[in-house]
């Protein structure tokens, strides 16, 4: 799949915000976490869809134009994203929850059957709570691949602006555009053909400015502090800063396709590009670390200031979670990836 090195710097950082969002006041610094630029980083999932789709419409695009194509393409997504799943949800499960509950049982086959952003089991997420977001990156897969066998040559662009714009008339109807669980797959999709969108319209030989990359991040900057100190009572005002949240970053990613600015220099550099290349692992890895490891660090170490003990296990947390990342992307997402690809076209 071709790098795009200053986006994978970006999913990097975001990710490692996304990480810090699921920390809480209880259990880490408030002055770290209790901001609105960490509280509202959850909204960081939807550039993950967006990019996803991007990249993913950068290499299927020209080579989905049959059955066996559409086959071969929908195997390799599997295959890439399963094994970090499977593996991630299974010591979550074991380590975090009672192994053999039934109700726990019932959120891990949620999970495992990459259904847990869809009403068809209930659970809503699921079990490892990331995961969710997996199950719509495959139906995203599904859908986009159905797309671009039926109208390959023709009305492709047309017919997945309609399913965009389908998906956000839902997610309207629903009343909150940042829908997980049950109806995850319908935010996920219409970040995916976004991001679809968005490569079509970067085609065009069009030059921007470098100073828009600062714009464009005070846009972002701004969207996350307005949608953390909403308070309005009006359901149009709250959606209509909700729904500009993807819009945003599908305009982001266009701008730094455009672009060679500092901010690009910035996350193309080393320590970013490697948080980007573990970010999966970083990702789906970050509920077992936080689950698993806030209670034990609390009972191990003991400061009597609370701030130093906070801040003590967030730091140790982070540090063993990108470790422990780093481990699971060689391991499991590399080496794992290459046999299972073998197989596949054996």
């Amino acid at each position: 799949m071709p790098r795009i090195h200053k986006l994978d710097g970006l999913r990097g950082l975001f990710a490692l915000f996304v990480v810090l969002f699921h920390f809480n006041i209880n259990n880490a610094p408030a002055a770290l976490v209790n901001n609105f630029f960490v509280r509202e980083s959850y909204i960081f999932v939807d550039f993950f869809f967006i990019l996803s789709g991007y990249v993913i419409t950068l290499t299927y695009n020209e080579k989905i134009n049959s059955g066996t194509n559409l086959i071969q393409f929908l195997k390799k997504r599997f295959l890439r994203l399963y094994p970090m799943l499977f593996f991630s949800t299974f010591i979550y499960w074991y380590f975090v929850h009672p192994f053999l509950d039934k109700q726990n049982i019932n959120l891990a086959l949620d999970t495992l059957l990459l259904t847990n952003s869809t009403p068809i089991l209930g659970t809503d997420i699921g079990m490892n709570y990331p995961s969710w977001s997996i199950s719509s990156e495959m139906i995203s897969y599904f859908v986009f691949g159905i797309c671009s066998v039926i109208a390959f040559r023709k009305n492709k662009p047309q017919l997945i602006a309609i399913i965009t714009l389908s998906c956000f008339a839902f997610l309207a109807y629903q009343q909150n555009y940042f829908v997980t669980g049950s109806f995850g797959f319908i935010r996920g999709l219409a970040c995916f053909n976004l991001g679809y969108l968005i490569f079509i319209l970067a085609k065009k030989n069009i030059k921007l400015p470098n100073y828009y990359e600062w714009f464009i991040s005070l846009i972002v900057i701004a969207i996350m502090y307005l949608q953390y100190h909403i308070n309005s009572k009006t359901i149009t005002t709250v959606l209509l800063i909700q729904f500009l949240v993807p819009i945003i970053f599908a305009i982001a990613i266009f701008i730094l396709t455009k672009t060679n600015g500092t901010i690009s220099k910035l996350l193309s550099m080393s320590p970013l590009q490697f948080l980007g290349k573990i970010s999966y692992s970083l990702y789906l890895n970050q509920a077992f670390i936080i689950g698993f490891g806030i209670p034990k660090l609390y009972k191990w170490i003991h400061f009597e200031n609370k701030i130093l003990l906070q801040s003590t296990c967030v730091v140790l947390l982070m540090f063993i979670l990108i470790i422990y990342s780093w481990g699971t992307q060689y391991v499991i997402e590399s080496k794992m990836g290459k046999k299972l690809n073998v197989l596949i076209k054996n």
